[in-house]
């Protein structure tokens, strides 16, 4: 074999480990690294292979240049449209303070080096991540620690004032759903776990999204815990809104539409929780 076909063989054989590296790594982080950047990197290697036939070359000046100037104007058009298109899936390890840039909301949300991750706490309205406003139907997956009492899971948020909250506690998940500012809750008895979760200790929760269904997997270790399905109510709802002293109650009817939104976190007053490794994917 000559030189020229050397070339595409190393070629082909370092995209096709790429491929490879991404189906079967374990570690998450590095997968999720290929996965948003495989277009990049096979990008990239392509224009290695054309600037290398192009060195090669020598005795065809001419086409050495004009080989040279396609394999530019490639990377550029394709590094263009890679950083452009819409992204289908977010992977963030919350493993660092810089992973915060793309969240809005009040009160704690911050990385620690202790647990290498983030914690939430003393947050009445929580925090949501603001690249998937208008995202409907995904996967929102992530691992978390209780310290104390649970942690808030939110779906569907357009907002920090219109939003889903799946509450997990040490045995159980409690439903919220909060409009223009109030909240009604639930606790249905199938969202009770089969064992109690081991506190201070790293578990794994899983949110389909649907429509108006959402899957929930809750894992401990390996093991799941919780595996149901639960509905977001439709149709309108009484919210109860009471008076700044607490004597007066008024029951508000509210249109339930939550069709999209974002994911977030939320732990009010002394509720504890930290979290790492957030994958978001559309479905």
């Amino acid at each position: 074999m000559n030189r020229y076909q050397w070339l595409t063989i190393i070629g082909l054989a370092f995209v096709g480990s790429i491929l490879l590296l991404e189906r079967f790594l374990q570690w998450r982080w590095l997968k999720y690294s290929i996965r948003k950047n495989k277009l990049d990197i096979i990008t990239w290697t392509g224009a290695i292979i054309g600037y290398a036939v192009a060195y090669f070359l020598e005795k065809q000046p001419r086409a050495a240049f004009v080989l040279s100037i396609a394999v530019t104007l490639a990377v550029a058009i394709i590094t263009i449209y890679s950083k452009t298109r819409e992204k289908d899936f977010y992977f963030l390890p919350l493993q660092s303070r810089s992973d915060k840039d793309d969240w809005l909301g009040e009160g704690t949300f911050q990385y620690t080096r202790v647990q290498k991750a983030f914690v939430i706490t003393n947050s009445y309205s929580g925090f949501i991540f603001s690249k998937a406003l208008a995202w409907s139907d995904y996967r929102f997956e992530f691992e978390f620690k209780i310290f104390h009492a649970s942690i808030g899971a939110m779906i569907r948020a357009t907002n920090l004032s219109n939003l889903v909250m799946l509450q997990i506690f040490e045995d159980h998940i409690k439903a919220h759903i909060r409009i223009n500012g109030l909240w009604l809750a639930w606790e249905p008895a199938e969202l009770r776990f089969q064992e109690n979760l081991n506190l201070n200790h790293w578990h794994r929760c899983q949110l389909d999204c649907d429509k108006n269904s959402i899957q929930i997997r809750v894992y401990q270790a390996k093991d799941p815990v919780l595996d149901r399905l639960w509905n977001i109510p439709v149709g309108p709802l009484a919210f109860i809104s009471e008076s700044q002293d607490k004597q007066t109650k008024i029951s508000i009817p509210f249109p339930i539409n939550l069709e999209f939104g974002t994911v977030g976190f939320r732990n009010d007053a002394a509720e504890n929780a930290a979290v790492k490794n957030l994958l978001l994917e559309k479905l």
